[in-house]
Protein backbone atom coordinates (compact mmCIF):
# COMPACT_ATOMS: atom_id res chain seq x y z
CA UNK A 1 0.00 0.00 0.00
CA UNK A 2 2.94 2.29 0.77
CA UNK A 3 4.24 2.00 -2.73
CA UNK A 4 1.23 2.14 -4.34
CA UNK A 5 0.16 5.29 -2.57
CA UNK A 6 3.98 7.26 -2.21
CA UNK A 7 4.52 9.81 -5.16
CA UNK A 8 8.17 9.57 -4.54
CA UNK A 9 10.06 9.69 -8.07
CA UNK A 10 12.25 6.20 -7.57
CA UNK A 11 13.91 6.87 -10.75
CA UNK A 12 16.24 9.10 -8.95
CA UNK A 13 15.31 8.41 -4.97
CA UNK A 14 15.43 5.01 -3.21
CA UNK A 15 14.29 4.38 0.72
CA UNK A 16 13.97 1.60 2.51
CA UNK A 17 11.87 1.08 5.35
CA UNK A 18 12.26 -1.10 8.42
CA UNK A 19 10.00 -2.37 10.83
CA UNK A 20 11.20 -3.80 13.93
CA UNK A 21 7.58 -4.66 15.98
CA UNK A 22 6.66 -7.45 18.52
CA UNK A 23 8.15 -8.81 21.39
CA UNK A 24 10.80 -10.70 19.76
CA UNK A 25 11.74 -7.95 17.09
CA UNK A 26 11.05 -9.47 14.61
CA UNK A 27 12.17 -6.98 11.00
CA UNK A 28 10.39 -6.49 8.17
CA UNK A 29 12.10 -4.30 5.33
CA UNK A 30 10.20 -2.34 3.10
CA UNK A 31 11.69 -1.03 -0.33
CA UNK A 32 10.71 1.50 -3.05
CA UNK A 33 11.43 0.48 -6.91
CA UNK A 34 14.77 0.02 -7.63
CA UNK A 35 16.02 0.85 -3.89
CA UNK A 36 16.94 -3.47 -3.39
CA UNK A 37 19.02 -3.54 -6.43
CA UNK A 38 20.33 -0.27 -5.72
CA UNK A 39 21.48 -1.51 -1.96
CA UNK A 40 22.62 -4.70 -2.86
CA UNK A 41 24.63 -3.65 -6.25
CA UNK A 42 27.05 -1.82 -3.85
CA UNK A 43 30.25 -4.37 -2.07
CA UNK A 44 30.12 -1.40 1.14
CA UNK A 45 26.55 -0.73 2.48
CA UNK A 46 25.67 2.47 0.92
CA UNK A 47 25.39 4.16 4.52
CA UNK A 48 28.71 3.42 5.10
CA UNK A 49 30.05 4.68 1.68
CA UNK A 50 32.28 7.93 1.20
CA UNK A 51 31.20 10.81 3.07
CA UNK A 52 32.13 14.32 2.06
CA UNK A 53 33.89 16.14 4.89
CA UNK A 54 31.64 19.22 5.78
CA UNK A 55 29.00 18.24 3.98
CA UNK A 56 27.66 15.10 6.36
CA UNK A 57 24.43 14.47 4.36
CA UNK A 58 26.07 14.11 1.02
CA UNK A 59 27.36 10.65 0.06
CA UNK A 60 28.89 9.26 -2.51
CA UNK A 61 28.94 6.20 -4.18
CA UNK A 62 31.23 4.85 -7.28
CA UNK A 63 28.96 3.23 -9.19
CA UNK A 64 25.76 5.84 -8.42
CA UNK A 65 27.46 8.84 -7.72
CA UNK A 66 26.58 11.34 -5.12
CA UNK A 67 23.52 10.90 -3.08
CA UNK A 68 21.83 13.20 -0.09
CA UNK A 69 21.17 10.73 2.71
CA UNK A 70 19.32 11.05 5.51
CA UNK A 71 17.51 8.68 7.79
CA UNK A 72 15.18 8.23 10.93
CA UNK A 73 13.41 6.73 13.42
CA UNK A 74 9.84 6.47 15.08
CA UNK A 75 9.37 4.44 18.35
CA UNK A 76 6.31 2.81 19.81
CA UNK A 77 5.40 0.70 22.18
CA UNK A 78 7.17 -2.79 20.76
CA UNK A 79 7.52 -0.74 17.88
CA UNK A 80 10.30 0.76 15.86
CA UNK A 81 10.29 2.06 12.52
CA UNK A 82 13.41 3.36 10.81
CA UNK A 83 13.46 5.54 7.13
CA UNK A 84 16.01 6.03 5.29
CA UNK A 85 16.03 7.75 1.97
CA UNK A 86 18.67 8.35 -0.63
CA UNK A 87 18.06 11.13 -3.29
CA UNK A 88 20.35 11.01 -6.76
CA UNK A 89 21.79 14.59 -7.11
CA UNK A 90 23.33 13.33 -10.65
CA UNK A 91 21.06 15.27 -12.25
CA UNK A 92 21.97 18.24 -10.81
CA UNK A 93 25.19 17.95 -11.21
CA UNK A 94 24.61 17.55 -15.04
CA UNK A 95 22.75 20.62 -14.79
CA UNK A 96 24.91 22.69 -13.03
CA UNK A 97 27.78 21.71 -15.16
CA UNK A 98 25.74 22.24 -18.31
CA UNK A 99 24.89 25.73 -16.58
CA UNK A 100 28.72 26.45 -15.59
CA UNK A 101 29.58 25.43 -19.54
CA UNK A 102 27.05 28.01 -20.40
CA UNK A 103 28.58 30.62 -18.43
CA UNK A 104 31.75 30.04 -19.22
CA UNK A 105 30.67 30.06 -23.01
CA UNK A 106 29.42 33.03 -22.53
CA UNK A 107 31.74 35.02 -21.07
CA UNK A 108 34.37 34.01 -23.11
CA UNK A 109 32.30 34.99 -26.35
CA UNK A 110 31.82 38.28 -24.40
CA UNK A 111 34.78 38.61 -23.71
CA UNK A 112 35.63 38.34 -27.27
CA UNK A 113 32.92 40.48 -28.55
CA UNK A 114 33.57 43.08 -25.93
CA UNK A 115 37.15 43.35 -27.28
CA UNK A 116 36.27 44.18 -30.63
CA UNK A 117 33.60 46.34 -29.49
CA UNK A 118 35.99 48.47 -27.44
CA UNK A 119 38.81 48.70 -30.11
CA UNK A 120 36.29 49.94 -32.40
CA UNK A 121 35.24 52.41 -29.95
CA UNK A 122 38.92 53.66 -28.74
CA UNK A 123 39.81 53.57 -32.60
CA UNK A 124 36.89 56.34 -32.78
CA UNK A 125 37.90 58.06 -29.87
CA UNK A 126 41.59 58.49 -30.55
CA UNK A 127 40.76 59.23 -34.49
CA UNK A 128 40.38 62.70 -33.54
CA UNK A 129 42.78 62.77 -31.17
CA UNK A 130 45.57 61.23 -33.54
CA UNK A 131 44.58 64.25 -36.30
CA UNK A 132 44.94 67.00 -33.49
CA UNK A 133 48.22 65.23 -32.93
CA UNK A 134 49.48 65.46 -36.02
CA UNK A 135 48.31 68.66 -37.41
CA UNK A 136 49.97 69.85 -33.77
CA UNK A 137 53.34 68.16 -35.09
CA UNK A 138 53.24 69.63 -38.48
CA UNK A 139 52.64 73.24 -36.97
CA UNK A 140 55.65 72.85 -34.62
CA UNK A 141 57.77 71.84 -37.56
CA UNK A 142 56.43 74.66 -40.08
CA UNK A 143 57.33 78.27 -40.14
CA UNK A 144 54.78 79.27 -42.00
CA UNK A 145 51.40 78.01 -40.04
CA UNK A 146 52.91 78.75 -36.87
CA UNK A 147 49.89 81.28 -36.56
CA UNK A 148 47.41 78.49 -37.59
CA UNK A 149 44.75 76.95 -35.08
CA UNK A 150 44.49 73.11 -34.54
CA UNK A 151 40.92 71.81 -36.58
CA UNK A 152 38.59 71.09 -34.10
CA UNK A 153 36.47 67.98 -34.64
CA UNK A 154 32.71 67.57 -34.66
CA UNK A 155 32.45 64.49 -32.19
CA UNK A 156 33.33 63.46 -29.79
CA UNK A 157 32.28 66.04 -27.49
CA UNK A 158 35.48 65.82 -25.42
CA UNK A 159 37.69 66.04 -28.19
CA UNK A 160 35.79 68.93 -29.02
CA UNK A 161 35.86 70.60 -26.04
CA UNK A 162 39.99 69.91 -25.69
CA UNK A 163 40.79 71.51 -28.79
CA UNK A 164 38.61 74.42 -28.44
CA UNK A 165 40.69 74.52 -25.20
CA UNK A 166 43.79 74.49 -27.13
CA UNK A 167 43.02 76.97 -30.11
CA UNK A 168 42.24 79.33 -26.92
CA UNK A 169 45.10 78.89 -26.00
CA UNK A 170 47.00 79.07 -29.31
CA UNK A 171 44.76 82.43 -29.76
CA UNK A 172 46.11 83.99 -26.77
CA UNK A 173 50.18 82.47 -27.63
CA UNK A 174 49.78 83.55 -30.93
CA UNK A 175 48.39 87.59 -29.74
CA UNK A 176 50.88 87.52 -27.23
CA UNK A 177 53.66 86.49 -30.00
CA UNK A 178 52.24 89.65 -32.37
CA UNK A 179 52.10 91.65 -29.63
CA UNK A 180 55.89 90.78 -28.51
CA UNK A 181 56.65 91.46 -32.67
CA UNK A 182 55.16 94.69 -33.00
CA UNK A 183 56.79 95.68 -29.70
CA UNK A 184 60.13 95.02 -31.26
CA UNK A 185 59.39 96.26 -34.95
CA UNK A 186 58.00 100.09 -33.17
CA UNK A 187 61.17 99.75 -30.47
CA UNK A 188 63.86 99.41 -33.31
CA UNK A 189 61.84 101.90 -35.25
CA UNK A 190 61.91 104.54 -32.57
CA UNK A 191 65.80 103.88 -31.54
CA UNK A 192 66.33 103.97 -35.63
CA UNK A 193 64.50 107.19 -36.37
CA UNK A 194 67.04 109.81 -33.46
CA UNK A 195 70.01 107.62 -34.34
CA UNK A 196 69.55 108.45 -38.37
CA UNK A 197 69.05 111.87 -37.42
CA UNK A 198 72.29 112.01 -35.25
CA UNK A 199 74.26 110.17 -38.07
CA UNK A 200 73.04 112.63 -40.24
CA UNK A 201 74.16 115.76 -38.38
CA UNK A 202 77.73 114.10 -37.73
CA UNK A 203 78.24 113.22 -41.70
CA UNK A 204 77.00 117.23 -42.21
CA UNK A 205 79.60 118.46 -39.79
CA UNK A 206 82.36 115.96 -41.29
CA UNK A 207 81.54 118.04 -44.64
CA UNK A 208 80.73 121.17 -44.42
CA UNK A 209 81.99 121.58 -40.76
CA UNK A 210 85.28 123.44 -41.18
CA UNK A 211 83.72 125.41 -44.26
CA UNK A 212 80.53 126.46 -42.14
CA UNK A 213 81.80 126.27 -38.04
CA UNK A 214 78.26 127.79 -37.63
CA UNK A 215 76.49 124.47 -38.45
CA UNK A 216 78.50 123.07 -35.66
CA UNK A 217 76.47 124.50 -32.69
CA UNK A 218 73.09 123.48 -34.30
CA UNK A 219 74.21 120.12 -34.95
CA UNK A 220 75.26 119.53 -31.43
CA UNK A 221 72.22 120.85 -30.10
CA UNK A 222 70.19 118.55 -31.83
CA UNK A 223 72.39 115.59 -31.71
CA UNK A 224 71.92 116.54 -27.76
CA UNK A 225 68.02 116.68 -28.30
CA UNK A 226 67.85 112.99 -30.63
CA UNK A 227 70.21 111.84 -27.76
CA UNK A 228 68.20 112.77 -25.07
CA UNK A 229 64.91 111.22 -26.88
CA UNK A 230 67.15 108.12 -27.35
CA UNK A 231 68.12 107.96 -23.47
CA UNK A 232 63.74 108.33 -22.59
CA UNK A 233 62.98 105.81 -24.96
CA UNK A 234 65.46 103.12 -23.47
CA UNK A 235 64.56 104.59 -19.71
CA UNK A 236 61.16 103.59 -20.68
CA UNK A 237 61.97 100.37 -22.11
CA UNK A 238 64.02 99.14 -19.17
CA UNK A 239 61.36 100.21 -17.17
CA UNK A 240 58.32 98.16 -19.29
CA UNK A 241 60.64 94.88 -18.79
CA UNK A 242 61.31 95.89 -15.05
CA UNK A 243 57.48 95.90 -15.30
CA UNK A 244 57.01 93.11 -16.74
CA UNK A 245 58.94 90.59 -14.58
CA UNK A 246 58.58 92.85 -11.32
CA UNK A 247 56.81 91.31 -8.15
CA UNK A 248 55.38 94.22 -5.48
CA UNK A 249 55.95 94.19 -2.38
CA UNK A 250 52.40 95.59 -1.18
CA UNK A 251 52.07 97.79 2.27
CA UNK A 252 48.83 100.39 3.44
CA UNK A 253 49.57 103.63 3.36
CA UNK A 254 47.26 106.84 2.50
CA UNK A 255 46.76 107.69 -1.08
CA UNK A 256 46.01 111.30 -0.59
CA UNK A 257 48.58 111.68 1.48
CA UNK A 258 50.79 110.31 -1.85
CA UNK A 259 48.57 112.60 -4.37
CA UNK A 260 49.19 116.12 -2.25
CA UNK A 261 53.10 115.09 -2.01
CA UNK A 262 52.87 113.81 -6.31
CA UNK A 263 50.72 117.55 -6.86
CA UNK A 264 53.21 119.72 -4.91
CA UNK A 265 55.94 118.41 -7.24
CA UNK A 266 53.89 118.37 -10.66
CA UNK A 267 53.01 122.11 -9.70
CA UNK A 268 56.49 123.10 -10.44
CA UNK A 269 56.53 121.06 -13.42
CA UNK A 270 53.62 121.93 -15.29
CA UNK A 271 51.82 125.33 -16.61
CA UNK A 272 48.19 123.91 -15.49
CA UNK A 273 46.79 124.84 -12.27
CA UNK A 274 45.99 121.29 -9.95
CA UNK A 275 43.12 121.26 -7.29
CA UNK A 276 42.69 118.30 -5.35
CA UNK A 277 38.83 117.22 -3.96
CA UNK A 278 37.13 114.55 -2.61
CA UNK A 279 38.03 112.53 0.53
CA UNK A 280 40.63 113.72 3.39
CA UNK A 281 42.00 110.30 3.92
CA UNK A 282 42.11 107.60 1.75
CA UNK A 283 43.78 104.26 3.17
CA UNK A 284 44.51 101.26 -0.14
CA UNK A 285 47.23 98.44 -0.29
CA UNK A 286 49.64 98.62 -3.18
CA UNK A 287 53.53 99.40 -3.92
CA UNK A 288 53.56 102.94 -2.87
CA UNK A 289 56.49 103.76 -5.65
CA UNK A 290 54.60 102.26 -8.29
CA UNK A 291 51.50 104.00 -7.80
CA UNK A 292 53.78 107.63 -7.54
CA UNK A 293 54.59 106.51 -11.20
CA UNK A 294 51.04 106.07 -11.97
CA UNK A 295 50.24 109.34 -10.84
CA UNK A 296 53.66 110.89 -12.88
CA UNK A 297 52.63 109.29 -15.88
CA UNK A 298 48.78 110.68 -15.41
CA UNK A 299 50.11 114.02 -14.37
CA UNK A 300 52.71 114.41 -17.45
CA UNK A 301 50.26 112.59 -20.12
CA UNK A 302 47.51 115.51 -18.59
CA UNK A 303 49.90 118.49 -18.95
CA UNK A 304 50.73 117.41 -22.42
CA UNK A 305 47.32 117.60 -23.81
CA UNK A 306 45.63 120.42 -21.63
CA UNK A 307 45.75 123.78 -22.37
CA UNK A 308 48.50 125.77 -20.56
CA UNK A 309 45.80 127.78 -18.44
CA UNK A 310 43.57 124.88 -18.29
CA UNK A 311 43.10 123.32 -15.01
CA UNK A 312 43.89 119.85 -13.87
CA UNK A 313 41.74 117.90 -11.33
CA UNK A 314 42.42 115.20 -8.73
CA UNK A 315 39.49 113.58 -7.54
CA UNK A 316 39.58 110.74 -4.49
CA UNK A 317 35.98 109.17 -3.63
CA UNK A 318 35.81 106.06 -1.02
CA UNK A 319 32.87 103.92 -1.99
CA UNK A 320 31.29 100.56 -0.03
CA UNK A 321 33.94 98.71 -2.50
CA UNK A 322 36.67 100.72 -3.91
CA UNK A 323 38.52 103.63 -3.41
CA UNK A 324 38.71 105.91 -7.17
CA UNK A 325 40.96 108.63 -7.87
CA UNK A 326 41.01 109.79 -10.89
CA UNK A 327 42.64 112.62 -12.68
CA UNK A 328 41.15 114.75 -15.22
CA UNK A 329 41.73 117.40 -18.07
CA UNK A 330 40.27 119.66 -20.52
CA UNK A 331 42.40 118.58 -23.19
CA UNK A 332 40.94 117.02 -26.39
CA UNK A 333 38.35 113.93 -26.22
CA UNK A 334 39.75 110.63 -26.91
CA UNK A 335 37.78 108.60 -30.03
CA UNK A 336 36.17 105.66 -28.99
CA UNK A 337 38.98 104.05 -31.51
CA UNK A 338 41.81 104.93 -30.03
CA UNK A 339 40.46 104.34 -26.22
CA UNK A 340 40.91 100.64 -27.27
CA UNK A 341 44.39 100.83 -28.09
CA UNK A 342 45.45 103.66 -25.29
CA UNK A 343 47.45 101.28 -23.14
CA UNK A 344 49.19 99.36 -25.97
CA UNK A 345 53.28 99.79 -26.01
CA UNK A 346 53.88 102.49 -28.19
CA UNK A 347 50.64 103.62 -29.48
CA UNK A 348 50.18 107.15 -29.73
CA UNK A 349 46.70 108.73 -31.26
CA UNK A 350 46.03 111.03 -33.83
CA UNK A 351 46.35 114.72 -31.12
CA UNK A 352 49.69 112.12 -30.44
CA UNK A 353 51.51 112.39 -33.58
CA UNK A 354 51.64 116.86 -33.35
CA UNK A 355 55.19 117.48 -33.54
CA UNK A 356 55.20 119.83 -30.38
CA UNK A 357 53.97 116.65 -28.22
CA UNK A 358 56.93 114.55 -27.07
CA UNK A 359 57.16 110.90 -26.09
CA UNK A 360 57.26 107.81 -27.76
CA UNK A 361 53.51 106.02 -26.73
CA UNK A 362 55.30 103.85 -23.88
CA UNK A 363 54.00 105.45 -20.36
CA UNK A 364 50.35 104.52 -20.46
CA UNK A 365 51.58 101.26 -21.16
CA UNK A 366 53.78 101.10 -18.26
CA UNK A 367 51.10 102.45 -15.89
CA UNK A 368 48.57 99.96 -17.10
CA UNK A 369 51.16 97.32 -16.30
CA UNK A 370 51.83 98.68 -13.08
CA UNK A 371 48.41 99.08 -12.29
CA UNK A 372 47.82 95.15 -12.93
CA UNK A 373 50.63 93.83 -10.86
CA UNK A 374 49.36 96.15 -8.08
CA UNK A 375 45.41 94.83 -8.58
CA UNK A 376 44.40 97.70 -9.68
CA UNK A 377 41.74 98.64 -12.49
CA UNK A 378 42.83 101.73 -14.55
CA UNK A 379 39.89 103.27 -16.71
CA UNK A 380 39.60 106.23 -19.27
CA UNK A 381 36.38 107.91 -20.07
CA UNK A 382 35.47 111.44 -21.94
CA UNK A 383 34.46 114.05 -20.06
CA UNK A 384 31.51 116.84 -21.64
CA UNK A 385 32.10 118.94 -23.93
CA UNK A 386 35.18 118.20 -23.47
CA UNK A 387 38.43 116.45 -21.88
CA UNK A 388 39.74 113.50 -20.76
CA UNK A 389 39.70 111.41 -16.82
CA UNK A 390 41.39 109.09 -16.39
CA UNK A 391 40.51 106.69 -12.83
CA UNK A 392 42.65 104.11 -10.97
CA UNK A 393 40.33 101.24 -8.83
CA UNK A 394 41.64 100.37 -5.83
CA UNK A 395 40.17 97.64 -4.04
CA UNK A 396 38.75 98.47 -0.81
CA UNK A 397 41.22 96.93 2.52
CA UNK A 398 38.86 94.41 4.12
Amino acid sequence: QWRKSSNINTENTYVRVTDQSGANRQSDVFYSKGAHTFLSSNPTPISKSLHLPFFPALTYSKHYGLFYYRSGERRGEHKKIKSEIWLSLNSIIKTLASVILVVLGTLFVGLILGWFVISLIAKRLTRSLQMLQRTAQSHSQSVVNVESLLPVPNSPVEVRELATSFNDLLSAIIENNKREKAFISNASHELRTPIAAIRGHISLVKRRGKDHPEIIDTSLHFIDDESAKMQALVNSLLALSRADKEVVQKTTFDLVAIVNETVEEQRVLLEQNIEVRGAKTASVNANQTNVLQILSTLFDNAGKYAGDDSTITVQITNTAHDTILSVENNGPSIPDEDKKHIFDRFYRGDHAHNSQITGNGLGLAIAAQLATLNGIQIKVADVVPHGVRFELVFKKIA
